[in-house]
C-alpha cells in the first residue's frame, strides 16, 4: 500500500511540475530605446543639452537640443515626450547629411522575434532608416509631422545599430524621434524533458520508500 502511495504522490507532483513550466514565450521591451531629446532615464533635456542616446556618425559627437528659441514654427511642436536635436543647437548647419544612431542590446533576447516601432520626423527629409547597416526603406515626409515606422527583422544577437539618415536643404535643420518602443522573446532556458522529470520524481521518492521499508538492525 505504501509503494501505490508514493508513486500516487510521485504522479501528483511530476503533474505539478509541467504545470509550472509556461507554454508560450513572453514578449519583453527592448531596453535602452529612446525619443531625442531625453536623457538615459527618459526625463526632457534643456535647450543645448547633449543627447546622450544619439551619435551623429559624420561628426562623431551628440545630437545637440535645438534651442526652443531656433525652432521654427512650422515644426512639429516639442512635448513631453521628445524635443528637436541636431548638430548644433541653433540647427545649424544646413544643406547637410547627417546619420543620427542609436543602439540597443539584445543580449539574452532571440533577436528572429524583436521588433521597434515609432514615429520619426525631420527638415527636411527622412532618406531611410538602417537596422545594423541594412536599408529598411522607410523614409519621413518631412517636419510638420510624425511618420511612423516598424522594422521586424534584421536584429542580431547583442549590441544592435539604429541609423536614421536625416537630410536638409533649407535654412533650419532638425531631426525628431518620438515614442519609440521595442519588444522580444527572451531566450528560453533549456526545459528537461516530461519522461525525464517524470522519471527523476520516482526515483527519488522509490529511494524514500525503500528507506522506509528497510528492516530495524
Amino acid at each position: 500500500m505504501k509503494l501505490v502511495n508514493y508513486l500516487s504522490i510521485a504522479g501528483l507532483s511530476a503533474g505539478i511540475a509541467l504545470s509550472a513550466v509556461p507554454s508560450n514565450a513572453e514578449n519583453i521591451p527592448i531596453p535602452d530605446l529612446f525619443p531625442t531629446g531625453v536623457d538615459s532615464s527618459g526625463t526632457i533635456l534643456g535647450d543645448g543639452v547633449a543627447d546622450p542616446n544619439y551619435n551623429i556618425l559624420e561628426t562623431t559627437s551628440s545630437g545637440i537640443v535645438v534651442n526652443q528659441a531656433n525652432v521654427p514654427s512650422v515644426w512639429f511642436p516639442n512635448n513631453s515626450n521628445s524635443r528637436w536635436i541636431w548638430e548644433t543647437a541653433t540647427g545649424q548647419p544646413t544643406n547637410v547629411t547627417r546619420t543620427f544612431r542609436t543602439t540597443f542590446d539584445l543580449t539574452g533576447f532571440d533577436p528572429n522575434t524583436a521588433s521597434i516601432s515609432g514615429e520619426w520626423a525631420v527638415d527636411n527629409e527622412g532618406l531611410d532608416i538602417l537596422i545594423n547597416g541594412i536599408s529598411t526603406g522607410q523614409t519621413s515626409s518631412g517636419f510638420r509631422n510624425l511618420d511612423s515606422f516598424s522594422i521586424n527583422d534584421g536584429f542580431v544577437s547583442g549590441l544592435n545599430t539604429l541609423d536614421f539618415i536625416a537630410f536638409d536643404f533649407g535654412i533650419s535643420s532638425g531631426f525628431r524621434v518620438d515614442s519609440i518602443s521595442g519588444s522580444a522573446e527572451l531566450i528560453a532556458e533549456p526545459i528537461p524533458e516530461p519522461s525525464s522529470l517524470l522519471g527523476l520524481v520516482v526515483a527519488g521518492l522509490l529511494g524514500t520508500a525503500s528507506i522506509k521499508r528497510a528492516p530495524e538492525k
